[in-house]
């Protein structure tokens, strides 16, 4: 039998840890009076389940950037259409027609982006 402190010492992680899986049934124990108990053989198959302790690592881009770039349209035509696109906020239609509220907020924030670029530009031109 194991204390919460010398599994955590096993495990490489902190007793909070150890307790946190215990009370989510990840790792099996026993309360004896105030003290959690754990069988010896439960924490080495954790570690061989899972063997490394702290944040998971991060997975990899689901994509590779080199091949991206090639395929990428010109960044600078694009910023062109949607300037013009977006010269005045997104009528009711578009939004009506947007595919999902990401697209349709999507509207609304490219047409914003545009607005304050005017707004700026009427400020320095001392219009306001």
């Amino acid at each position: 039998m194991l204390s919460v402190a010398e599994s955590a010492s096993l495990l490489g992680v902190s007793p909070a840890r150890i307790r946190a899986l215990i009370s989510e049934g990840t790792l099996p124990a026993r309360k004896v009076g105030r003290a959690w108990i754990l069988r010896e053989e439960d924490v080495p198959h954790r570690k061989a389940s899972h063997p490394a302790p702290g944040r998971p690592k991060r997975s990899a881009l689901p994509c590779d950037f080199a091949d991206a770039a090639s395929a990428q349209p010109d960044l600078h035509e694009l910023y062109l259409s949607a300037k013009e696109a977006f010269r005045t906020r997104p009528d009711t239609r578009s939004i009506a027609n947007a595919e999902s509220d990401e697209e349709a907020g999507f509207y609304f924030a490219v047409a914003d982006y545009f607005l304050q670029c005017r707004q700026r530009e009427l400020v320095d031109q001392g219009a306001f």
